[in-house]
């Protein structure tokens, strides 16, 4: 289904206690493989050189351009080094590469089109594959041995939109590799980038997924991943994209649900009470057949100048709205119960979002509108500086030397579901 268009004082720290340096904690060093006739000396000068760079933030773009360039099938220079041992099982190409290359865009409303390629919204699956050295033998189950961690590289999230007749086989082909109980031990991972994408064959594994709602629903145990949000080049750039003098407080723009899927009218009753608020740019879309969206780059642009953006749950609990508003430097206002977010064991979520009760947000939706009024400049002023710092984590992008949301997810991955 289509998911788009998607009291002053300092907020407590935005990285608990041990795990401040933001842009060295979950990437450990870039692993630079280099021919063995390479002079040992300048392949650890490179080594340095990248740890300072990762350590600053800073961005090597002669690194990135080959690293982008080569997208399909990178060099180890390109790869993302992991924490622990993760390794990956592969149950053949048709479950992952064909499913690209053999799969059409789906065009659910014009500038709205889902396409079978790395930006897709959903396609968690396809950046943790590629971050990860590739299997030492295709679905060679005696190679995991003694993993912490091994990713299936099944495209679930690709399948459910663009190829669902090839979810049976891939289940089969999963099985015959690890075997029948290969969902039970908390070793295997999956990802499930789209809520819709969870099936039976993949309970009880570790899944990666955006929240557990829709077939995902009950899910146990997961990994909480944000969408991905990979272009426009400037919104996931390593400098922040400038505010264009934010002078909206709360921006929204978003379809209505289907009242069949969305019962609980968050999003419906927001929209009608914010319309027409002076601090306030709403604008409603619409999922039925033949609408047209406003070009997704225009919509960015709107982020850019507001100081707070509205998500809202809409199908579901998430939305990517959420971590393109991370992306343009506009503090998230999130109104979803029971919507667990990512990487909340290391990272302050209130330092740089606030986050409303449905049933508040039901009974006085205008409430949310005087809340963010009353936040003094001192404290809204902080919470874009923790927002700043927070932005590196959510940006999904090809350049190892700087921190993306790959390498948070690698190291979700190896410390395991949350209890």
């Amino acid at each position: 289904r289509p998911r788009s268009n998607s009291e002053s004082g300092v907020p407590s720290p935005l990285i608990s206690t041990g795990m401040r340096a933001s842009t060295s904690v979950f990437a450990a060093l870039l692993s630079l493989a280099s021919p063995s006739r390479a002079d040992p000396n300048e392949q650890r000068q490179r080594h340095l050189a990248l740890r300072r760079q990762r350590r600053s933030g800073a961005s090597d773009p002669e690194l990135a351009a080959r690293c982008e360039k080569s997208a399909r099938s990178p060099p180890a220079e390109c790869r993302r080094r992991a924490p622990c041992d993760l390794r990956v099982f592969d149950p053949g190409r048709a479950f992952h590469r064909d499913v690209i290359l053999q799969s059409r865009p789906r065009e659910w409303a014009k500038n709205n089109v889902d396409a079978p390629n790395r930006h897709f919204q959903n396609g968690v699956e396809w950046w943790v594959h590629r971050a990860l050295p590739p299997p030492a033998g295709e679905r060679n189950a005696s190679a995991l041995v003694g993993a912490r961690r091994v990713f299936v590289a099944a495209y679930f999230s690709y399948m459910f939109i663009f190829a669902p007749h090839k979810v049976p086989a891939a289940l089969s082909s999963i099985e015959a590799g690890l075997g029948a109980g290969w969902r039970r031990g908390g070793r295997n991972v999956v990802a499930h980038g789209h809520p819709g994408a969870c099936v039976g064959g993949t309970s009880g594994a570790v899944r990666l997924l955006v929240d557990d709602c829709s077939s995902c629903g009950g899910s146990r145990p997961y990994i909480a991943v944000p969408y991905v949000v990979s272009r426009p080049a400037w919104l996931v750039a390593a400098e922040p994209p400038p505010g264009r003098n934010r002078s909206i407080l709360l921006f929204f723009r978003g379809h209505l649900p289907r009242v069949s899927i969305e019962s609980r009218s968050v999003r419906r009753t927001m929209l009608k009470a914010l319309a027409g608020q002076p601090d306030a740019l709403v604008e409603a879309a619409t999922a039925r057949p033949g609408a047209s969206y406003e070009p997704h780059g225009d919509y960015l642009k709107k982020m850019l100048r507001a100081t707070f953006c509205l998500s809202p749950r809409g199908d579901t609990s998430s939305s990517k709205r959420t971590y393109e508003s991370i992306a343009a430097g506009c503090i998230p206002v999130i109104i979803a119960d029971g919507l667990r977010l990512p990487f909340e064991r290391w990272l302050d979520w209130t330092a740089f979002s606030v986050r409303v009760k449905e049933a508040s947000a039901l009974a006085d939706p205008l409430s949310v509108l005087r809340t963010l009024r009353a936040i003094p400049a001192a404290r809204v002023a902080a919470m874009q500086a923790a927002l700043r710092e927070a932005r590196p984590h959510f940006l999904w992008h090809l350049d190892p030397s700087r921190p993306s949301a790959v390498d948070a997810i690698l190291r979700e991955m190896c410390d395991g579901p949350p209890s």
